[in-house]
């Protein structure tokens, strides 16, 4: 892996915890007024995590998605279905 990719990594960690706070943060306050400031971060936060990806050599690009599959799949499960409704 190349310092630029070790960086992009470091990066996307760092934003996956970010993120993870912010969903347990939105689970626990689903109606109160924070909700939607937080999912807007939220989702400006997945959108730096796969422009970084994006940005790696395929090889590393394979580990960080595998890094935040289980993640993704769960926000997209819980907090994307109801984009529509709103």
């Amino acid at each position: 892996m190349n310092s630029s990719d070790r960086i992009r990594t470091r990066t996307v960690q760092n934003q996956l915890v970010l993120i993870q706070e912010l969903l347990e943060a939105m689970q626990r306050d689903v109606h109160g007024l924070e909700y939607q400031p937080w999912k807007k971060e939220v989702d400006l936060l997945w959108k730096k995590v796969f422009g970084e990806i994006n940005k790696m050599q395929p090889e590393t690009q394979s580990h960080s998605l595998d890094s935040v599959r289980e993640l993704w799949t769960s926000y997209v499960a819980h907090y994307f279905r109801g984009q529509d409704q709103q």
